[in-house]
């Protein structure tokens, strides 16, 4: 009797798994940052936390791992292109901060799979993620709003580069890892897909906590993160 619930067992459990098949997916994608810097990082010069939004396109390849019926994990490789700017405009003159972004993620997701109808599917997911930032920098530009002879642009300035012309010391450097979470929906239609996402990484961009002499800061830049996706599926 054992012996025959065993074989049940193993029977119900290779016809789920083969029911879960693998499979692979690239999508284009539309891609929103947004940069959260705290009062203590008072990039804005406005004394108080603001946030600088950041949109762009990703490159996405997905493989869908079989795991149980309808259960799957999902590994893939992101590359996303981000652009964003912030401008403040007052006593006849006008600041523009402009930022720019390229990162690797390696998302891995865990997905249960809603069959509606022949071909339609639905696919809610929760996963964690690893960044790995290629590229990140920024400019200021300063325009005198009645005598454009004093227009100044500054160079691009890499959060990564500690020199003096740059961040001006390792405390100041962005991290170039960040590792965070994400939650999200796909809408399967045949081969087709729609998905949009959402979350936000452990590791802040930025965060150090200068105490020196009676000076306590802790500036801080966290991070947001959506992504809307659509693709193929083979």
């Amino acid at each position: 009797m054992k012996k025959m619930i065993f074989a049940a067992a193993l029977i119900a459990a290779s016809v789920s798994v083969a029911n879960a098949q693998d499979y692979n997916r690239v999508a284009l994608s539309y891609d929103y940052t947004g940069l959260s810097f705290n009062k203590d990082y008072d990039v804005f010069d406005t004394n108080k936390s603001e946030t600088l939004g950041t949109n762009g396109f990703g490159l996405n390849y997905t493989h869908g791992f079989g795991v149980a019926n309808n259960m799957f994990v999902e590994a893939g490789a992101n590359i996303d292109f981000l652009f964003g700017s912030h401008s403040d405009e007052g006593y006849g003159e006008k600041e523009t901060l402009k930022f720019q972004n390229i990162n690797l993620q390696v998302p891995v997701n865990f997905v249960y799979r809603f069959n509606i109808t022949d071909g339609v599917s639905i696919d809610p997911y929760v996963g964690i993620n690893f960044k790995l930032h290629f590229s990140e920098r920024y400019k200021t530009e300063y325009e005198d709003l009645e005598d454009p002879e004093y227009n100044e642009t500054s160079k691009w300035v890499s959060v990564f580069d500690d020199g003096q012309d740059a961040m001006d010391g390792k405390d100041y450097t962005w991290n170039r890892f960040q590792m965070g979470w994400q939650v999200g929906v796909g809408l399967n239609y045949e081969r087709y897909y729609l998905g949009v996402q959402v979350g936000t990484d452990f590791i802040p961009a930025y965060s150090h906590d200068f105490k020196e002499d009676g000076y306590n800061s802790k500036p801080k830049v966290n991070t947001t993160n959506v992504k809307v996706s659509l693709g193929y599926t083979f």
